[in-house]
């Protein structure tokens, strides 16, 4: 057992030694073990957190099961991440201890990449060993009490927003915001398809931007007064093709945040307004493609587009975004021994509309 504990990076010890305490996976199997542990030497330009509460991601979920790359186990997930700085590294000097602040999926970036230069960090592709683009694995995520990870990775949580419910804005609210900044203005017509952690905050944004909304969700009558009052103006079939049909080239922008390949798929782009765009969110499993309409897409004028996150200009103006309209997810809160039932509940798509877990209250019993 010891030698599947064994990691590169950080130390697997007894807890009185341990610096923190995180929930590990130690293979393909959703099955957590708990996990003391030690940094390795604070760097000059990293920061430690103190985590208060950590949000789960559907991504966490493609990586413990190595479901886009062989993950590195044992590898701990988890990249939204909210805390207080308790270490700051000597180059530091933005950051402070007792600061409250927060990690998203990004680690690091090169700064010298045509990417990183146009301020699209999120798209780096520079050399960054030792180091790595993504927050977690091999890296440790925020399934722990404490993370340490480079200061211009991390962002200041505005006073307004608070601690339980502003981690999944880290992944979840900038992922759906950029896209919306990016090509939605006041009085689109915005179709948002998939209604789920990703989606409702997406009905939130677009709504907040002064577009007419439209939610596709495959639940209609028993979703539809909820959506409603999330600011949809609209409620219809995300499945029912039909009915699809009736409401193609209505949407200046669509943003999918399901991945359901096929003719559903292919109804989804047909939503969209000549001239319009069409934004896919959601990541399917790896090897997966995604057929299209080229015709379509050709004599409508059609943009197909990707997004992957945002920036950390980006994240934080999300944050002063949500801030200032009082755009916040929907969560279940979990504590600390009921980890592995939150996760459960993201696998498999049940959560209410993301799941957030309290760190803090685990930390001040173990003290670590």
């Amino acid at each position: 057992m010891e030698s599947t504990l064994k990691h590169s990076i950080y130390q697997h010890t007894d807890i009185q030694a341990a610096d923190a305490v995180a929930k590990a996976f130690i293979d393909k199997t959703p099955t957590m073990v708990e996990y003391p542990f030690k940094f390795p030497e604070l760097k000059p330009y990293e920061v430690r957190l103190r985590i208060l509460y950590t949000g789960l991601c559907h991504s966490d979920v493609h990586t413990v099961k190595s479901e886009w790359y062989p993950a590195q186990y044992p590898v701990v997930p988890g990249h939204e991440i909210l805390g207080i700085i308790t270490h700051v590294g000597s180059e530091v000097q933005n950051f402070k201890v007792g600061d409250r602040a927060g990690f998203g999926p990004q680690r690091f970036y090169c700064e010298n990449c045509k990417a990183c230069k146009r301020g699209a960090i999120q798209l780096c592709n520079g050399n960054l060993a030792p180091e790595t683009l993504f927050l977690y694995d091999p890296y440790f995520g925020g399934y722990a009490t404490q993370i340490q990870g480079p200061a211009k990775a991390c962002v200041k949580i505005p006073e307004a927003l608070p601690n339980d419910r502003t981690p999944p804005l880290l992944c979840a609210g900038v992922t759906v915001y950029n896209p919306i900044k990016r090509y939605v203005k006041a009085g689109d017509n915005v179709g948002i398809v998939g209604i789920g952690g990703l989606g409702h905050l997406a009905v939130k944004y677009a709504k907040a931007v002064g577009a007419h909304v439209t939610a596709y969700t495959s639940k209609v009558a028993e979703k539809k007064d909820e959506l409603t009052k999330l600011g949809a103006d609209e409620v219809r079939s995300s499945v029912d093709l039909e009915d699809l049909k009736t409401g193609a080239g209505t949407q200046d922008f669509v943003l999918t945040c399901v991945y359901v390949p096929g003719t559903l798929m292919e109804a989804y782009v047909n939503l969209v307004a000549n001239g319009g765009t069409y934004c896919q969110i959601a990541l399917p499993g790896h090897g997966e493609k995604l057929n299209l309409d080229i015709g379509r897409i050709v004599m409508g004028q059609i943009q197909v587009a990707g997004s992957l996150t945002g920036s950390i200009k980006d994240l934080e103006e999300m944050l002063e975004f949500s801030a200032k309209h009082n755009i916040l997810p929907d969560c279940e809160i979990f504590e600390w021994e009921d980890f592995p039932t939150a996760f459960s509940k993201c696998e498999k798509g049940t959560a209410k509309y993301r799941c957030v877990v309290n760190c803090e209250n685990y930390t001040k019993k173990v003290g670590k």
